[in-house]
């Protein structure tokens, strides 16, 4: 610890310190200041009580220290403080000063003070003794995680990021599967179907008339009333003779579709969304995408998820089984995810073919702003706060009487839907109370007056999560339908493309479009993305939000990349969903999607008029480009002729001219090493078109390049070369079989043609043992590099060898090779035999043991071991169970009983003793006889009745003069027990080590 710094403090100007202070006047001349009162002491600091408990053997070094910076700081020419010790004392070191909450001086002399009596609880100083312990309690919080830096995320983060979008993905695919599954239930849909109100179901029929799906024999024909049918006072109906058709005419052939009007089905499903958008209530928020949160937030959520009881307020709304949807589709309530999806399953149950369509909100992988969460105040919870309606102002109007939903009365061709309304039915829309067209009447006062006011939910979220799609039966396309946020029917382009997130109210509710997957009612899904996406432009928005395709290298046999192919993530997953195998295969109808509505867009490229060129348009230009934008290995030809200039601007007024040239004038080029790798070599006197700083991928070639720089002054370029400045490298005939070698001993054969005429390259192994073998003269063949751990390593790939020498190689190469594979194949038989050896061994063993000992059961005694001391510590462990673990039961009293005296019982392994061993007559009683002893028995015989074998009674070791230490026979290393037979002489030996 740093050395203590005595303290001055201001010297009180009575003498009496105990005396109450006064109220100060104003009057009073500057320099006296009134000391403040004492107030509580604050408690210790961990850092004070640190001090007070330190060692004994360094107090008493600092107080010495202490001391003498004490008579130090006493000096008058100290120059600790530059101010005056008139008013200052010294502090007593032996007892540290309590700090009080007002008691530091300040610098302002005017500042006066009073005494302002303490509110505080006073605690008496406690005084710590001994060392000081500090118990830290986590109390089940993850710790907080570590910001990002000025570098931003590290390689780690990202990985994490990226497996955790990934996974959420793959969850989200599997719940809409599930979903997707529990739509198709034929229950399910009896429920939705049994809503429908008697109107609806003529539209129904209507449309499967149109659709020529239903062909009746008769047309039903629509009731008059009176004077329904007249145009108006004193006009009459037109006479039948001016019409070029009878009543009894067909209109069109039967069973051709009715596009008179349009799809049919346009009809129908603008009359069911209307009705769902009425008669289904949003009773708790949908799915949400909430972002990134630190750790600490979301382990509380996390911890309140897993103990609280379910809050759909808080963390949305559950279903877990069918039989809740079931009940949410009985009741027509629930999120507007699911009002859509119910909305999918009334469509299958009326035989369309629909899909559920996901706009699936997934985390995302990046660390931009929109993919953390918000503030816990201001999180997406808030948005679920009801704002019930009380009577009142509306609009800034007062409200006297609650008006309900009107219907027109008046029905033409325009308004031909609309029907009468009763509690169970509430199709016609609601008309504004300013409305001043005689033919609306109000029918009803207060339709919904008997619903509970129900809290506006996910209000924020302007776009829709889940809608559908629905196959018309006669334009083969599918039609996307919204039938509770937007209420769309895109029947065109643009109201396709307003289901696309976009826009700030899409941003501050963190809604995306990364993947939008259809599920249909064969259990398979589809990436229908690109029908959504504006002017479907792939990525477009998807972009920064989809994982994007990733290069993966693909490795040659030698471990070099051969090439690159692009791998998407998410269409490998999209394998498990989409059609394609023997029982959902690819349908003619999928092709035709494919092809047509879900096949990307190229973006349309853009004219440049002269004059109005970019940097960017040069630098991706195909036509032309700046010398800027060349890259390393790239130069412009010595006759290249710039076809135009460039002007750009620069800062303030001041224009930059820069030469423009064609990309045909640009040419690729390499340094002489790169070429010579590929068997070229720059031709004599040729000049290098570009230079270009080196590369230097090994610790030798850096150390060159920077003696090279050191001795030179200045930096070192190296030269680059074009294809038309080489040649091919053809290396001179050899002489008299000696093969041309390098500095390193041997030949480069990086190409073909670089084997020298009358040389051959034998490019297998164990090719350099025979030619040493043979004493033929021989070079291994260089074919490459490989560069790791800033080094290059070459690859060598065989031997060049002279051609009169190649007939005697590839001979003994043979006979090498045969006897590799001999000998391989030995190996392999041997460890074959010995398998098959230890197999039959064990039989035998096995065999054995039946035959001598197949006769004994449980009841007989085995090497002395009697099967009842088992049943003795059976009952032994059955007592400790009663006995509590060795500690007495409550009630439990013990009962004296008499010593029954048992015989005693030993190892299965040793035989039992005699009686008359109990007495100490010197001998060790643990002591085995291993049967050398002089008087041995001879082995008893065995007896013919197999119940009652006979054992032979052991021999009594010979006494000794002193007696051992009894010793633990766990302790031996080694015991052995002879035991012989008429057949056969076996030993069994036990071994501890």
């Amino acid at each position: 610890m740093p050395p203590h710094v005595p303290r001055k403090r201001l010297r009180s100007p009575q003498d009496d310190d105990d005396q109450p202070t006064k109220k100060s006047s104003k009057g009073k001349a500057k320099g006296k200041v009134t000391p403040v009162a004492s107030m509580t002491p604050r408690k210790p600091t961990l850092f004070e009580d640190l001090d007070s408990v330190a060692k004994k053997g360094s107090a008493e070094k600092t107080k010495h220290a202490l001391r003498q910076m004490h008579e130090d700081a006493n000096d008058s020419d100290s120059s600790l403080s530059s101010l005056s010790d008139a008013n200052f004392e010294d502090v007593p070191i032996t007892k540290r000063q309590k700090v009080n909450h007002d008691s530091e001086g300040s610098d302002d002399e005017d500042m006066e003070f009073e005494d302002v009596p303490s509110h505080e609880i006073q605690q008496p100083e406690l005084e710590l003794e001994g060392d000081l312990e500090l118990n830290l309690h986590q109390n089940n919080q993850i710790t907080l995680a570590k910001e990002l830096g000025k570098k931003g995320p590290s390689k780690r983060e990202k990985a994490i990021r990226a497996s955790t979008h990934r996974m959420h993905v793959q969850f989200l695919l599997w719940h809409n599967a599930v979903r997707n599954s529990w739509l198709c239930d034929k229950e399910l849909q009896a429920i939705m179907i049994s809503h429908l109100p008697p109107r609806l179901w003529e539209e129904v029929d209507r449309w499967r008339r149109n659709s020529g799906l239903d062909v009746p024999d008769e047309l039903p024909k629509k009731p008059t009333k009176g004077k329904a049918n007249q145009r108006g006072k004193g006009k009459q109906r037109a006479s039948a003779s001016t019409r070029d058709w009878g009543n009894a005419a067909d209109r069109l052939e039967k069973g051709v579709p009715d596009m008179s009007h349009g799809d049919p089905l346009f009809r129908l499903m603008k009359c069911l969304v209307s009705w769902w958008k009425q008669r289904f209530r949003i009773t708790s928020p949908g799915l949400r995408r909430w972002g990134y949160m630190d750790a600490r937030r979301l382990g509380k959520l996390m911890k309140d998820f897993d103990t609280d009881e379910h809050d759909p307020d808080r963390f949305g709304e559950c279903i877990k089984t069918l039989e809740e949807l079931r009940l949410h589709a009985q009741e027509c309530t629930g999120s507007r995810d699911v009002g859509s999806q119910l909305f999918t399953a009334l469509l299958r149950g009326l035989g369309l073919e629909a899909r559920m369509v996901a706009n699936i909100q997934s985390l995302g992988f990046g660390f931009a702003r929109i993919e953390d969460a918000d503030d816990e105040k201001k999180g997406p919870a808030n948005a679920n706060e009801s704002t019930p309606s009380t009577p009142g102002k509306v609009n800034g109007k007062k409200k006297g009487q609650v008006k309900a939903q009107t219907r027109r009365t008046k029905k033409t061709d325009e308004h031909a839907l609309k029907m009468d309304l009763d509690e169970s039915d509430e199709y016609a829309e609601p008309l504004s109370e300013e409305s001043d067209d005689p033919s609306i009447i109000d029918v009803t006062d207060t339709l919904d007056s008997k619903r509970p006011k129900s809290k506006a939910y996910d209000k924020d979220l302007e776009f829709p999560h889940y809608w559908t799609e629905v196959l018309s039966p006669v334009t083969k396309k599918f039609l996307p339908v919204d039938p509770i946020v937007k209420s769309v029917v895109a029947t065109s382009r643009d109201l396709i493309e307003s289901l696309e997130p976009r826009g700030g109210k899409a941003d501050k509710a963190k809604q995306i479009m990364a993947y939008c997957i259809g599920f249909s009612q064969d259990g398979t899904a589809k990436d229908v993305t690109v029908r959504y996406l504006r002017k479907q432009i792939f990525p477009g928005k998807t972009k920064g939000f989809r994982f994007p395709e990733e290069k993966m290298p693909v490795y040659n046999k030698h471990g070099k990349v051969k090439r690159y192919e692009l791998f998407d993530w998410f269409k490998s997953v999209m394998r498990g969903y989409t059609r394609g195998d023997r029982k959902r295969p690819v349908t003619e109808l999928d092709e035709i999607e494919e092809s047509t509505d879900l096949k990307p867009a190229k973006p349309e490229k853009k004219e440049v008029k002269e004059g109005e060129e970019t940097l960017q348009y040069y630098k991706t230009s195909k036509e032309y480009v700046l010398q800027r934008h060349l890259k390393r290995e790239e130069a412009l030809l010595p006759d290249a002729v710039p076809v135009k200039v460039f002007r750009n601007k620069g800062k303030g007024s001041k224009v930059e001219e820069e030469d423009v040239y064609l990309r045909k004038d640009v040419v690729a080029v390499k340094s002489a090493e790169t070429w010579h790798k590929q068997g070229r070599a720059p031709v004599e006197g040729a000049q290098p078109l570009k230079h270009a700083p080196y590369r230097a991928a090994t610790t030798n070639r850096r150390r060159e390049i920077a003696e090279a720089e050191a001795a030179s002054g200045q930096k070192v370029l190296q030269p680059l070369y074009s294809l038309e400045q080489t040649d091919w490298i053809i290396p001179p005939p050899i002489e008299n079989g000696v093969i041309p070698k390098n500095e390193y001993g041997n030949i480069d054969m990086f190409a073909e043609h670089m084997c020298p005429e009358g040389a051959i390259h034998v490019p297998y192994r164990g090719v350099v043992r025979v030619c040493k073998r043979l004493e033929i003269d021989y070079a291994e063949a260089v074919v490459g590099f490989e560069f790791g751990h800033r080094m290059a390593v070459p690859v060598i790939q065989g031997v060049v060898v002279a051609e009169e020498n190649y007939e005697r190689v590839m001979e003994e190469l043979e006979k090498d090779e045969a006897e590799r594979a001999r000998k391989e194949n030995e190996k392999r038989r041997k460890e074959v035999l010995t398998m098959w050896r230890k197999f039959l061994m064990g039989l035998r063993i096995a065999d054995r043991f039946r035959q001598e000992y197949g006769h004994l059961d449980k009841s007989m005694e085995v090497f002395g071991h009697d099967n009842t001391a088992d049943k003795d510590f059976e009952a032994m462990r059955e007592r400790d169970e009663d006995m509590a673990g060795g500690f007495l039961p409550e009630g439990y009293e013990e009962e004296e009983a008499a010593e029954v005296e048992k015989p005693r019982q030993t190892s299965g392994f040793f035989p039992v003793a005699d009686e008359d061993d109990d007495s100490d007559d010197g001998n060790n009683p643990f002591e085995v006889d291993y049967g050398k002893g002089e008087d041995e028995d001879p082995p008893a015989e065995q007896s013919p009745e197999p119940e009652v074998p006979v054992k032979a009674k052991p021999k009594k070791a010979a006494p000794k003069p002193k007696a051992k230490p009894k010793q633990s026979t766990r302790r031996r290393s080694r015991r052995k027990r002879a035991v012989s037979s008429d057949d056969e002489e076996s030993e069994f030996i036990d071994s501890d080590s």
